[in-house]
């Protein structure tokens, strides 16, 4: 147990010891550029105007420090040295568009990044030898230094208490200029997420960003509800008739297969139609030739054995997104009234009046399901009511005596006028 807990232990230390080194590699960063930066705004000041006063240089020194924070580049090198140098746990962005607030935050953690490795450079490579020098001049009684000396002479200690407390100066001096890396490292780390965190508009924007992707996720799982399990339905209708029929009736069980080869087709074609819009190479604006394809899912459900009567009246010039909504919907309340309404007369009407689309299908309920709801307790009724609330529509499903009763109406804005008024052949 004492060998383990020395481990850990010694762990810690390790470990602490790897966050000093990496703040004051930070640190030394820093003021090995400010330290550059003060002797260019020095030697130019110099040759402009001789002779200025210590604070017009320190001035112009914070002003060119924020002005390199401003140079574009400086908040993705000072972000990848946060992340690298400062263990920063936080979130840390770097815009590609910046706008004034990073320019601001940037500038401002640039000056104090200079200002703290200046610091730790000062105490470490002139307040410690200071430090050392003043202390061994105390001991030695006499001054170690030259003329011209970067050190101001001080009075040598005249007795063994004023000796003894000027050693103990020296060595807290000097102590706290070795240390002095750690609470600096430590508000730098503390402060990097909010300087150069995400700014509110970085966060609503990433909000945006989330709510669009899980929309997006969310137009992908209504798509493949309502393409790929149609299809499923449908295939699963026909093998299970197919089946049954095989050995009495092949002409029947071949038109079984034929349905399930349309049908395994049509769904391929919806996969790879959803595959285009995770490529984003889908179009959206592609034209829908809505009266074919509501022809189409028809006949599949009548081949499925669904006793289907269809009378579709549609708007001429629909736009894309609305026709292929519409033939979603059908297709969804037909998967549905074909897997859980009872056998028996299924009627479709597809309408149009002024400027609105109006979908019914009527279907008769089995025997002995609980009213005002589906039997599966599925996600098909859901996708619809999504997607019509999509355009302002509204959607009305449940039981009407022995039927169930579909409804949904979309508002439209045609390009053009008239329609297509026509009674289904088959019905």
């Amino acid at each position: 147990m004492q060998a383990m807990r020395r481990r850990l232990t010694g762990d810690r230390a390790r470990c602490a010891a790897r966050y000093l080194a990496r703040r004051f590699a930070w640190q030394m960063l820093g003021g090995a550029i400010g330290l550059a930066l003060v002797l260019l705004v020095y030697s130019l000041l110099n040759i402009v105007a001789g002779g200025l006063p210590a604070w017009v240089v320190a001035v112009a020194t914070v002003a060119a420090a924020i002005g390199l924070g401003l140079v574009p580049g400086a908040r993705e090198l000072e972000v990848t040295a946060a992340r690298a140098l400062l263990d920063v746990e936080d979130e840390l962005v770097a815009p590609a568009r910046p706008r004034p607030a990073h320019r601001l935050r940037t500038a401002a953690w640039v000056a104090g990044h200079l200002a703290s490795g200046l610091l730790v450079a000062a105490g470490l490579f002139a307040g410690v030898p200071m430090a050392v020098l003043i202390g061994a001049e105390a001991v030695a009684g006499e001054a170690l230094r030259s003329g011209d000396s970067f050190y101001t002479g001080l009075p040598l200690p005249t007795g063994p208490v004023s000796l003894a407390l000027r050693l103990v100066a020296c060595a807290a001096f000097a102590l706290l200029a070795l240390v002095a890396t750690w609470p600096l490292g430590a508000a730098a780390s503390a402060l990097a997420g909010r300087v150069l965190g995400p700014t509110p508009h970085d966060r609503m924007e990433t909000a945006l960003a989330r709510a669009r992707r899980e929309a997006e996720h969310t137009r992908l799982a209504r798509e493949l509800h309502d393409g790929i399990g149609h299809a499923l339905t449908v295939v699963s209708v026909q093998a299970a008739a197919g089946r049954r029929v095989v050995a009495m009736n092949p002409d029947a069980a071949a038109e079984a297969l034929a349905a399930i080869e349309d049908t395994a087709r049509s769904a391929l074609a919806e996969l790879d139609q959803l595959l285009a819009v995770l490529r984003d190479d889908a179009d959206d604006d592609a034209p829908v030739a809505l009266a074919p394809a509501l022809d189409d899912v028809v006949s599949a459900h009548r081949r499925a054995g669904l006793d289907l009567s269809a009378q579709l009246d549609l708007p001429a010039g629909l736009p894309a997104l609305l026709g292929r909504s519409v033939q979603r919907i059908v297709t969804e309340a037909l998967t549905n009234a074909h897997r859980h309404g009872a056998p028996g007369p299924v009627r479709l009407t597809v309408g149009h009046g002024g400027d609105e689309v109006r979908i019914e299908v009527v279907n008769p309920v089995r025997p002995g399901s609980r009213p005002g709801r589906r039997p599966s307790g599925g996600r098909g009724l859901a996708g619809i009511r999504e997607r019509v609330a999509l355009f302002g529509g509204t959607v009305d499903a449940g039981p009407d005596g022995d039927r169930w009763v579909f409804r949904a109406t979309l508002p439209c804005a045609p390009r053009a006028t008239g329609g297509a008024d026509r009674k289904d052949p088959d019905a």
